[in-house]
């Protein structure tokens, strides 16, 4: 799901391209599939791109890939233009068949990225040992997957649902308990499997979140994902290993220049190292994601101003429009406002690439978190 403004977009060079020796040849058939319906097939590792048209229930797309790479191919029925059906598939360079029992036995495209049901006793995608991987992996998260969904249904969207705070609760921590139960298992499978191509995958994602991993943490991820025996694959390890160590946990803040409210222009460094926790919240009027997180920030102002300043950081153009958000959410932290240059200046030492962004510093001024959940931010500091 996408929770946050996308500022900065690192897309890397294609991986679908016009095929050359060796490259893969995906087939299909499925019936349902109407003439006409345009297909698309995403590299959902580098967001390149192909596109074919069915031809009667059949089709085909030729390509090449550098490394077995997980793919999602999607089908759009020209009449029917909000009911993408999707199929996401590890692709190595060979032969791939593709087959339902009927095109509505494939999962459906969401406006948030997912794909959500499906009847995969219905679906056969005859491919590599990745696929085979892959499958190993699906067959095991899927009752969690949907224990996950079932239970964030109940807790948001069931209608029938219990409304009282105290109904309320008990749908949350069992949405709670699934969620994690979820993420424990994903866990646990990429961990055992490592040297898979899409565990290893998970694991070069995993690099790439900023300030997250200290040194001998990059080292030991690297150490479970090494037998893996794509030299391609392996290369893009080492290079989110750079990222990693560039951003590595525990690095010291880079300090930055802000205004206040009265336009007074001041340093980060004012406020840090004073013996409290400095949690930066980098925001923005137009921003709906930062706007929402806002009730959470507040709790954590309620729940922990013993132990953390906040300070929200406007990066808004306009100012005006800065101020008017300010008093409509009646922010109670202490406000900033980092225009223009001042904003790019912490960009790159940040790695600030969407907001809402919020980097958590410790009393000693380094860098203890950096994500896009105020809720995480939360879980962090009730553990200090």
């Amino acid at each position: 799901m996408k929770h946050f403004i996308t500022l900065l977009s690192l897309l890397s060079s294609a991986a679908v391209v016009a095929q050359t020796a060796p490259g893969f040849s995906i087939t299909g058939k499925i019936p349902g599939l109407k003439a006409g319906t345009k297909i698309e097939l995403i590299n959902t590792e580098t967001q390149s791109r192909a596109e074919a048209t069915a031809a009667d229930g059949s089709f085909e797309i030729k390509g090449s890939v550098e490394m077995p790479s997980l793919f999602e191919i999607r089908f759009t029925n020209p009449e029917k233009l909000t009911n993408i059906k999707a199929l996401q598939f590890m692709a190595e360079n060979l032969p791939i068949q593709i087959s339902a029992t009927h095109l509505d036995s494939l999962p459906v495209y969401t406006d948030t990225g997912n794909l959500f049901g499906g009847n995969y006793d219905c679906i056969s995608i005859k491919a590599g040992d990745a696929q085979k991987e892959y499958m190993q992996y699906l067959e095991l998260i899927r009752p969690y997957e949907k224990a996950s969904y079932d239970a964030f249904y109940n807790m948001l969207m069931d209608e029938k649902r219990d409304t009282s705070p105290e109904g309320q609760k008990r749908l949350e921590e069992a949405y709670s308990k699934a969620f994690s139960a979820h993420a424990d298992a994903v866990y646990r499978f990429k961990n055992e499997h490592a040297a898979y191509h899409f565990c290893t995958g998970m694991w070069t994602n995993d690099l790439y979140t900023p300030f997250a991993h200290t040194e001998a943490e990059i080292q030991e991820i690297w150490n479970k994902v090494k037998d893996n025996n794509s030299p391609a694959r392996l290369d893009a390890v080492r290079k989110a290993m750079e990222y990693a160590r560039k951003y590595v946990k525990g690095k010291p803040y880079t300090d930055f220049a802000l205004l206040d409210t009265e336009g007074n222009r001041h340093n980060m460094s004012e406020y840090i190292g004073k013996g409290k926790y400095v949690l930066i919240d980098f925001w923005a009027s137009w921003c709906m994601p930062c706007r929402a997180s806002i009730p959470v920030v507040r709790e954590i102002y309620k729940k922990h101003s013993d132990k953390v300043d906040i300070y929200a950081i406007s990066i808004d153009q306009d100012e005006k429009a800065w101020r008017q958000a300010m008093e409509q959410e009646k922010m109670e932290w202490n406000q900033r406002y980092a225009p223009g240059d001042m904003f790019q200046a912490v960009v790159e030492p940040y790695s600030v690439k969407g907001i809402p962004h919020m980097v958590l510093i410790d009393p000693q001024g380094k860098i203890a978190f950096v994500g896009h959940n105020a809720a995480l931010i939360t879980s962090v500091l009730d553990n200090i």
